[in-house]
Order: structure tokens, then C-alpha cells, then sequence
């Protein structure tokens, strides 16, 4: 995801926990990959933040984490069309908290793509995240390897799981997750690495037990319901997108700075920043939009990439804190999509539905995020007056950030 106003400077590995890559995109996570991603070493962090140094001056030390094994052995080839980045299809024998079947998928505009996704079904709880990383991969990948766990922390010290007890550790755990890579950054940033402070991610969480569904959603990644009315499938939102271009936003921004009249810049009315630097109202990540210790040199020439946010300067801006919506799901209901904006850029709430209830007509449920990131990138060329074949040959990077951005959904099948 490009969500800042300026060009993106190469950053570091900092937030990568990439040695420790979990088996989380799949239903089952083994105690030892928990103990092994349980206590990232700060030395180790610091020393990818130098390795990153290097790269924003034109070094290749800071690649993106290499897809796990699980998900170069399930690429589907039956469909090459579209050469997807990570893709997953998952059949359960039986039902987990109403789930049926889920697959996801992803499909990189920027290079690295930025985007993540995690799927957990297990004890009779389903987890499903989109997380749609900004400024590098780093924060979306951490949120991978432990948005999840957080939320398991939170949800057992709970009495009663109540609709709005599990709303408040949802909450919880992104607030968790957030104060985790805030310290895990914090060492490199005072030894001069100030790009960290620009990384971050829209985080989107959903959990399911028995018929309980809340979404935790902290940015514009979106949740929608297929769901029967009246004899036909229709699209419920079960999150609100948070973005500085809409009004609720500006609101909100206006109301808590009130003495800021650049608190949202807009370019135009589809393109507004908070502050000037940033589109999503909220994320995981984005220190200098959050905390005074991590805003940038005001010097230029010793920001080293970071980000600096000018006085009058009264953070927090941007906020970790998910809102959370919930439902109680019924034999109405049919499949939950989540997905980046990448998706909702080019496809309403309805047409993403229409697609997947078309793939489970035919029996072909497994495909339904595959179709979803194809009908994506086929009206991204129409846009452009390119053939798919032809947008599909653009180099990821730039040229193809241009015409669309990194692009990911999950899709969970209801029995």
C-alpha cells in the first residue's frame, strides 16, 4: 500500500521477525514456532535496521521475507492467468465455528508486496486477518506473526466471552501489538535509523465462536457479509473504512486538534493526508504520527528517510485503537470476504459478493479470492485501456503501483 505523500524510502528489516516465519497462514500453529517468535532479539532488530541503512542508499540487504514452504506448494497451477504472490485453500472435515472452507490470496503491486494475510481455525475459533502494510512490509509482517497471538493472550484472561468482552480484548490486542513494535523500533530510531518511524499497516481482524462474528478493523481494509434478503445475497459492511477523506475522519481530527488547520490536506477530494503525510486514520505502526519521541530530525539532513512532522505537532494523529463491529451469524448468512483496499479500489461491497456466491454456485468455493483478485486487476486494465496480459507484464514496483495497489482478500465459506 503507497499511503504516504511523498515517495517511499527503502526501509528496514526492523520489524521482521523473518527467521522465525510462522506456519500461522495455515489452521494449526505449532508451540514451537510460538516459543520461537515469542522474544525477538532487540540486537537483532537493530543490526536488520542497519542492514536497512544500506539499502535506502542502494544496497539489496533488505529483501522481503521469502514466501513459506506452505505457500509455494499450494500456487494453484490450473489458473495461471494470474501468478499469484501467496494463495491459500483450506477445506476443513469439519465445520469450525461455522467455517466451512476459506482461501485467500495476494498479488503484489510494490516490490516487496506489503500486504499479509493469516487464517487460524482451531478449538472450535476461526481468526482471520488482512493486514496492508505501508512504507514497507515490516509492520504487516510482525502483525502476521502476532495480531493473533495477542488476541489469544487477551481472549483467555476473559470470565465470561461476552460480545463486548471479546470487542474490548480484540481492541487490546491491537493496542498490544502496537506497543510491541512501537519498543521493538524505538532502539534503532535513537541510534539514527529514522525510517522506522514511517512504517506502518491497516490492520483488520475477525473472529468467530459458535454464532459470535466481530471484526476489529484499524484502517480502510474491509469486511463484508454475504448474507440472504429477501431471496437475494446482499453485501453488509461489517467494518467502516478509516480515511482522512472522509468526513467522519476530518471530524473526529478536527474536533481532537482543533488548532491545526493542516490537520487534513487534501489534494483532491479522493486524495487527502493527515497532517499532509498520511492517509489511513488509523494503523499499527506510524510512530511519527503517534508518538513526539519518534517524529523525525526536523533537520533534513539528518532524518536518514524518516519522517518529520512540523509544529504545530500534537500527537497522537493517527490511532492503533480498531473499531470493532459484530453479528450474530445465522443460517442467512453465507461467507464472510475481507479483504486490502487494493480490492475496494476497483469493486463495490456487492460486486465482491456476486463473485464469491458465483464461485460457490459452481462448486468452486476454493477459487473465490483467486476470482476476486482477477476481477481486481482485470478492471485495473480497463482503466487503463490495457489488456490483462499487458498489465500483468508491467514490473511490480513502480510501474505497477501506478495502476494498482498490492491486492489480498480472504474469503471464509460458512456451512
Amino acid at each position: 500500500m503507497l499511503r504516504h505523500a511523498v515517495g517511499r524510502v527503502a526501509t528496514s528489516s526492523v520489524l521482521s521477525a523473518s527467521a522465525k516465519r510462522s506456519a500461522v497462514v495455515v489452521h494449526t500453529i505449532s508451540t514451537a514456532e510460538q516459543q520461537a517468535n515469542s522474544n525477538p532479539s532487540r540486537m537483532a532488530w537493530m543490526g536488520m535496521a542497519m542492514a536497512a541503512s544500506a539499502a535506502a542508499m542502494g544496497s539489496a540487504l533488505c529483501d522481503a521475507p521469502p514466501l513459506s514452504p506452505i505457500d509455494r506448494v499450494q500456487s494453484p497451477t490450473e489458473n495461471p492467468s494470474v501468478p499469484l504472490d501467496r494463495v491459500l485453500n483450506r477445506q476443513l472435515q469439519t465445520p469450525v465455528a461455522g467455517v466451512q472452507s476459506y482461501s485467500a490470496a495476494s498479488y503484489k503491486a510494490n516490490n516487496p508486496i506489503e500486504d499479509r494475510f493469516v487464517v487460524h481455525a482451531k478449538d472450535g475459533v476461526v481468526y482471520a486477518a488482512v493486514l496492508d502494510g505501508h512504507g514497507g512490509w515490516q509492520v504487516s509482517q510482525y502483525a502476521h506473526d502476532h495480531l493473533i497471538k495477542n488476541a489469544q493472550a487477551e481472549l483467555n484472561k476473559l470470565h465470561a466471552k461476552s460480545t463486548a468482552n471479546v470487542q474490548a480484548a480484540l481492541q487490546q490486542a491491537f493496542l498490544r501489538t502496537d506497543l510491541d513494535i512501537r519498543e521493538i523500533v524505538r532502539p534503532a530510531f535513537n541510534m539514527g535509523f529514522h525510517q522506522v518511524n514511517r512504517v506502518g499497516a491497516c490492520s483488520q481482524l475477525a473472529y468467530l465462536k459458535d454464532d459470535m462474528l466481530v471484526v476489529a478493523n484499524a484502517g480502510d481494509c474491509r469486511a463484508v457479509l454475504g448474507s440472504v434478503e429477501s431471496d437475494s445475497l446482499v453485501a453488509i459492511p461489517m467494518s467502516n473504512d478509516h480515511n482522512a477523506k472522509l468526513p467522519v475522519e476530518m471530524a473526529r481530527l478536527s474536533q481532537a486538534h482543533p488548532n491545526e488547520p493542516n490537520i487534513v490536506v487534501c489534494k483532491h477530494p479522493e486524495s487527502c493526508y493527515v497532517k499532509g503525510g498520511l492517509q489511513p486514520t488509523r494503523a499499527l505502526g506510524d510512530f511519527a504520527f503517534k508518538d513526539a519521541s519518534l517524529n523525525g530530525p526536523a533537520d533534513p539532513t539528518l532524518r536518514a528517510g524518516g519522517r518529520h512532522i512540523a509544529d504545530p505537532y500534537t500527537p497522537p494523529y493517527v490511532l492503533a485503537l480498531p473499531e470493532t463491529l459484530s453479528h450474530v451469524v445465522t443460517g442467512a448468512d453465507k461467507f464472510l470476504i475481507l479483504g486490502s483496499d487494493g480490492v475496494w479500489d476497483f469493486l463495490t461491497n456487492q460486486e465482491a459478493v456476486d463473485i464469491v456466491q458465483a464461485c460457490v454456485a459452481r462448486g468452486e468455493a476454493d477459487e473465490a479470492s483467486r476470482a476476486i483478485v482477477e476481477a481486481v486487476l482485470t478492471k485495473a486494465a480497463l482503466v487503463e485501456k490495457l489488456t490483462l496480459g499487458q498489465l500483468l507484464d508491467l514490473a511490480p514496483g513502480r510501474k505497477r503501483r501506478s495502476v494498482h495497489d498490492d491486492t489480498t482478500v480472504v474469503v471464509l465459506v460458512f456451512a
